[in-house]
C-alpha cells in the first residue's frame, strides 16, 4: 500500500511574463504584486495535515530545526497546467490567484481533473473561495475530499492514517497580542511569525506605525524581534536540535533598488518633481520618506510611489512568511545602510589599486566602512545581532558582513549568510522554503575542482598544489576529482557529469563595472553564467575561487548570483579580488574542515550545517592570518605562532564568541605588548586578510553534514 504525502503545498499562479517585464526598481515579476496580499495566509495555515496534531511546542521545535516549513512557490499559468496538477501522492494543493484572466483559467482547469487544487482568489464570481473564507475548518473538509479524490484514481492508496490525523486538528489556543507597536512593513515580519503560534492580531491603535516618529520605528522593530526571541527559551533544549540543526535565529532585512537605478531615472523623469521624488529616494536614511509637494502634483508622483511601495509590500510579506518558517526574529535595517555604498567603492577602489596594499591605509579604510554600518544601525538592533545563538540571515545588497560587532566583523563574529534582494526575482526565488539536504561528510572527499586558468598563468597550479596530499588526521587522502575546461561547451561537460556535494571554481572572474554582467573567465573569454541556466545542473555548493565574483560596487548580474540562478543551493563568492596563496590556503582549510570536523561532530550524534563549515573556517582562517602576521612582524617566535593558532583552533572548534578576546590575551603576553598595540596589529591584520572579501549566498543552512546511521540512531531512541 502507498500513504499520500502529508505536506499541503501553497501555490501561487502569476500570468505568463518575458524577462524584460519586471518591476522597475527591484525587478519582481509583474504578476507577483497583486498576489502579495496573499502570501500571509499559509501561516495561519497548517504546513501538513499532521502539524495540528502535535503539541504547540513541539511544532515551533520543528519550525526552529528547519522541518516545518511552508511549502509555498509562485508558479506561472502556463507552467501550473502542464505540470503542477495534484497527484494521488501529492493530493492537497491550495491554489491562489489575483488576476482576472489567471482566475477564469485555473477555473477552466480544475473542471478537467478529478483531483482538484483548493482555488482561492480575490477575483469575484469563478467560483473560489474569498480569501477571508479560507478557514482551518474549510482547508480540513478540502483536504478530506482530496484524499477521496485521490483513492478514486489509485485504488491502492491507505489514507487511513490520513484521515485519522485530519479528525485529531487541535487549533492552537489564542491569546492577545504581546506588542504594543505594529502595522508597519518594519514589523510585519515578526508580526506575521507571532500571529502564526496563536497571537491575535495587535489592535492599539496608538501603537500602529503610520508615518512616526523615527524612534518608534526603532522601539516597534526592537520590541517586536525580543518578542520572537523569547519563544525559543521554550524550546531551547531540545535533543531534536543535535540531528536538525537549529537555522539562524535573526533575519537582517534592508530593501534596496537596483543600483542607480533612481539616479539614472532622473535622466528620463518627465518633471522636476518627479526627479524630486527620484533623488528623495535615492537619498532616503530612516523608515519613511520625507517629500515636500503641492497637490497638483500627487498625480505625477502617486505612479512611482505606488510602484515602489508594492515592491517594498511584496518583500516585506515574502520574508515574513520565511521568518514564520523558522521562526526567526526579523529585524528591518534603514535605508541609512544602503547609503554606505558610496565608502565602500572608496575601500573596493583601494583594494584593487595594490596586490599587496599597506596594512596601515587599508586598515585606516576599512574602519571608515565599519563606522559607517554602525552608524547607520540602530544601537539597540546592534545589541540584538550580538546575542544572537544560532547564525544571522542575511536579506539585503549592502555589505552587513563588516558590520562590526564585538571587535569582528559580523560575517565572523557568527555564522552568516546572504540572500540579494536585487533582482526581485532571484530573492523570490531564494525565499522560498528548501527541504534539507543531507550531505556525508565523507562525500566530500568527493569534491570537483574546475581549473580554467592559462597553462602559463602563476595561479593556475596553487589550488592543484595545496591539496595535491591533503590527508585527514588519520592519513586518509582527501583528493576529489580536477578538471581543466578550456570551452564554456567542456565546464557544462564536467559539472553535468559531477554527482558530489561541492564545486570548486579556480579562475579569473571580472565586474568591470555597473553597465555589464560578471563574467567567469572560461578559455580566455567571460561567460555569463547567467546564460547557462537551462545547460547545466549545479551541484548543492559552489566555492568560487575567483576575484570579483560578487561585488557590492558593482550591479547585481554578478557571478555568484548567476550560479544561484542555475540551481546552487550554496554559493561562497568573493567580493572583492582575492590572492592566489590565500585562497589557496582557505581552500584546503575548507576542504579539511568539511571531512575532519564534520566527521567528528557527526561521530558525538551532532550534525553541522554547512554555514558553520564556511563561517569556522573563515575564522580559522583569521586566526592563522593573526598569528602569522605577528610572526612576520617578529613579535613572536614559530613555535609561539604555532601554539597560538592551536589554542585558537581549540576555541574556535566548536565555537567559543570569545575566541579573539582570549587569543589577543595570550598574543599579548607571548609578544610582551598591551592592549593598544595589539589593538593596531589586529586592525592591520584583519583589513588585509582574504578573510573578508567573502560572502556566503543562498541558503547553506539547509546543508546539513550528517551521516544516515546517526538519524536512525537518534529516531530510534524516541520510537
Amino acid at each position: 500500500m502507498v500513504t499520500p504525502h502529508s505536506e499541503i503545498l501553497y501555490i501561487y499562479a502569476l500570468k505568463s511574463w518575458e524577462l524584460n517585464e519586471v518591476t522597475p526598481f527591484q525587478g519582481f515579476a509583474p504578476g507577483l504584486i497583486p498576489l502579495a496580499p496573499l502570501l500571509a495566509l499559509p501561516a495561519f495555515l497548517p504546513t501538513d495535515i499532521e502539524q495540528l496534531t502535535i503539541p504547540p511546542e513541539d511544532q515551533m521545535a520543528r519550525r526552529r530545526g528547519g522541518m516545518g516549513h511552508w511549502i509555498w512557490s509562485p508558479v506561472n499559468l502556463d507552467t501550473l497546467i502542464e505540470k503542477r496538477k495534484p497527484l494521488p501522492v501529492v493530493p492537497f494543493m491550495v491554489l491562489f490567484t489575483a488576476d482576472a484572466g489567471v482566475a477564469h483559467s485555473v477555473t477552466k482547469w480544475r473542471k478537467t481533473l478529478t483531483l482538484k487544487p483548493l482555488h482561492v482568489s480575490t477575483i469575484a464570481g469563478v467560483g473560489a473561495l474569498a480569501p477571508d473564507e479560507l478557514t482551518l475548518e474549510r482547508l480540513r473538509l478540502y483536504c478530506r475530499m482530496a484524499l477521496r479524490q485521490a483513492k478514486t484514481l489509485q485504488r491502492k492508496l491507505d489514507i487511513g492514517d490520513s484521515v485519522k490525523a485530519l479528525d485529531n486538528w487541535k487549533p492552537l489556543d489564542a491569546r492577545p497580542s504581546s506588542l504594543f507597536f505594529h502595522g508597519h512593513n518594519v514589523t510585519v515580519a515578526n508580526e506575521l511569525t507571532l500571529r502564526s503560534i496563536g497571537e491575535e492580531a495587535p489592535e492599539n491603535s496608538k501603537g500602529h506605525l503610520n508615518v512616526s516618529e523615527h524612534e518608534s520605528y526603532v522601539r516597534g522593530i526592537t520590541e517586536s524581534t525580543q518578542a520572537v526571541l523569547k519563544l525559543h527559551d521554550a524550546i531551547a533544549d531540545r535533543a531534536a536540535f543535535l540531528v536538525h540543526p537549529r537555522q539562524p535565529d535573526i533575519v537582517l532585512v534592508a530593501p534596496a533598488s537596483y543600483r542607480r537605478i533612481e539616479e539614472r531615472a532622473q535622466h528620463n523623469a518627465p518633471s522636476e518633481i518627479v526627479k524630486k521624488v527620484l533623488r528623495a529616494m535615492d537619498r532616503q536614511r530612516g523608515f519613511t520618506l520625507s517629500l515636500n509637494a503641492e497637490e497638483e502634483d500627487v498625480d505625477r508622483i502617486g505612479p512611482i510611489m505606488s510602484e515602489r511601495g508594492a515592491e517594498l509590500r511584496l518583500q516585506s510579506l515574502a520574508v515574513a512568511l520565511r521568518s514564520a518558517s523558522t521562526l526567526a526574529a526579523t529585524i528591518r535595517l534603514p535605508p541609512a545602510v544602503n547609503r554606505t555604498d558610496g565608502v565602500v567603492a572608496q575601500l573596493s577602489a583601494h583594494l584593487r589599486s595594490y596586490d599587496n596594499p599597506p596594512d596601515s591605509k587599508t586598515a585606516r579604510v576599512f574602519r571608515t566602512v565599519q563606522n559607517a554600518l554602525k552608524d547607520a544601525v540602530p544601537a539597540e538592533h546592534l545589541a540584538l545581532m550580538q546575542g544572537s545563538k544560532s547564525g544571522i540571515k542575511i536579506i539585503a545588497d549592502a555589505a552587513l558582513e563588516w558590520l562590526p560587532i564585538d571587535g569582528l566583523p559580523l560575517g565572523l563574529y557568527t555564522d552568516v549568510s546572504r540572500i540579494p534582494v536585487t533582482p526581485g526575482n532571484i530573492l523570490m526565488e531564494q525565499l522560498r522554503p528548501r527541504p534539507p539536504i543531507q550531505v556525508r561528510p565523507e562525500s566530500f572527499r568527493n569534491f570537483l575542482l574546475l581549473s580554467m586558468f592559462d597553462e602559463k598563468d602563476h595561479l593556475a597550479e596553487l589550488i592543484a598544489q595545496a591539496i595535491d596530499k591533503l590527508e585527514d588526521s588519520k592519513g586518509r587522502p582527501i583528493r576529489g576529482t580536477r578538471r581543466t575546461p578550456r570551452t564554456v561547451k567542456e565546464f557544462i561537460a564536467a559539472v553535468n557529469a559531477y554527482e558530489g556535494p561541492m564545486l570548486i571554481v579556480d579562475s579569473h572572474g571580472q565586474h568591470i563595472n555597473d553597465n555589464v554582467a560578471g563574467g567567469l573567465i572560461i578559455g580566455g573569454e567571460a561567460i555569463d553564467i547567467w546564460s547557462l541556466r537551462d545547460q547545466i545542473r549545479m551541484p548543492p555548493i559552489v566555492v568560487l575561487s575567483a576575484c570579483d565574483t560578487h561585488p557590492h560596487d558593482r550591479n547585481h548580474a554578478s557571478v555568484a548570483n548567476g550560479f544561484l540562478s542555475c540551481g546552487a543551493s550554496a554559493v561562497l563568492g568573493t567580493v572583492l579580488p582575492i590572492r592566489g596563496e590565500d585562497a589557496a590556503s582557505f581552500v584546503r582549510r575548507l576542504l579539511l574542515r568539511a571531512v575532519e570536523y564534520g566527521g567528528i561532530m557527526n561521530s558525538t550524534g551532532r550534525s553541522v550545517p554547512w554555514t558553520n563549515i564556511v563561517s569556522g573556517a573563515l575564522r580559522m582562517q583569521l586566526a592563522s592570518d593573526i598569528c602569522g602576521g605577528l610572526k612576520d612582524r617578529g613579535l613572536v617566535t614559530e613555535m609561539q605562532a604555532a601554539e597560538l593558532q592551536l589554542s585558537a583552533n581549540m576555541d574556535l572548534n566548536p565555537h567559543r564568541k570569545d575566541w579573539l578576546h582570549r587569543l589577543a590575551l595570550r598574543c599579548q603576553e607571548a609578544g610582551g605588548f598591551n592592549a593598544v598595540r595589539w589593538q593596531v596589529l589586529y586592525d592591520d591584520i584583519l583589513a588585509a586578510s582574504d578573510v573578508i572579501r567573502y560572502t556566503h549566498l543562498g541558503n547553506p543552512e539547509t546543508i546539513i553534514l550528517s551521516e544516515p546511521a546517526m538519524f536512525e540512531r537518534f529516531h530510534k531512541a524516541f520510537e
